[in-house]
């Protein structure tokens, strides 16, 4: 079997079904990466469809366990995987031979607040500072900045409506000062209703690594430490926000969430061990 004449239809039901499954493009995206990978290890004349997990666990070692790769993109791949053989062979690879990583929680980086006043000020251009402060003061993700429309700010309630991971739709606040820098942005662009940041050639939507890129400069410009990033932003808003008396409820709500386990980290920054009672520092 020629799995180089097979694999663009295989990958298109894979993609099928992430589709039903409510999951977003930059899923698709990774797992397609993983399967061509995959496909690319094997010969022209490989059966995809007989080989055994045994046979995975070389690929995986040769191309993910040797070379040092993360755990995520490791457990990318066998997500992909996974999914490849069920939904195209109708096959359950056995999850006890190929087993998921357990990933490792780190303490998010974050951008200090003083540290973000002094590059918001600096930025003479009012569409970067919109993005700076979209994610900064409403701890929006690079993808959901790049989608927002006018029609989902409610500057009269000081909210922000957020279409999130799996298209799920949430709230956050909507500060002041964001709220004037966006209806500056929009008088100045003659922007009316649809998407704030529309893209370039005519696409109606910006490409969320055109912000990343624009942040990649922020960060030599200003040298950032190695592991903030623009997310790391969104970081920020959260560590604020509890540490000025936030619930913690409400923040996994504004985050878009599912879990509160993975809001609790925040926890962690927010503490501020110089105010603890009954501890005297010598």
């Amino acid at each position: 079997m020629n799995n180089y004449v097979n694999q663009n239809k295989w990958i298109k039901k894979v993609e099928e079904n992430l589709k039903l499954r409510g999951r977003s493009e930059k899923t698709f995206i990774n797992y397609k990466s993983a399967l061509v990978r995959f496909f690319n290890y094997y010969s022209e004349e490989t059966n995809i469809k007989k080989l055994k997990e045994e046979d995975i666990i070389n690929f995986l070692n040769n191309e993910y366990i040797k070379p040092n790769r993360s755990k995520y993109t490791y457990n990318v791949a066998i997500a992909a995987i996974r999914l490849l053989y069920l939904v195209c062979f109708n096959i359950t690879l056995n999850k006890v031979l190929l087993p998921s990583s357990k990933l490792t929680k780190r303490i998010p980086a974050f951008l200090p607040r003083e540290k973000f006043i002094k590059i918001i000020n600096e930025e003479t251009n009012l569409k970067h500072k919109c993005w700076l402060i979209l994610s900064f003061c409403s701890g929006l993700r690079v993808d959901e900045v790049s989608r927002v429309k006018v029609e989902d700010i409610n500057s009269k309630e000081h909210k922000l409506k957020v279409l999130g991971k799996g298209n799920k739709e949430r709230y956050t606040i909507l500060p002041d000062v964001t709220i004037r820098l966006l209806r500056l942005y929009c008088l100045q662009n003659n922007i009316r209703s649809g998407y704030l940041f529309p893209g370039i050639n005519n696409k109606e939507v910006i490409n969320s690594k055109t912000i990343i890129n624009y942040f990649s400069v922020i960060k030599y410009n200003y040298h950032l430490d190695y592991n903030i990033s623009f997310h790391s932003l969104r970081h920020a808003f959260a560590t604020y926000y509890l540490a000025n008396g936030g619930s913690l409820l409400a923040l996994q709500s504004m985050l878009g969430h599912t879990n509160l386990n993975t809001t609790t980290i925040y926890l962690h920054l927010a503490q501020n061990f110089n105010e603890l009672a009954g501890i005297k520092y010598v």
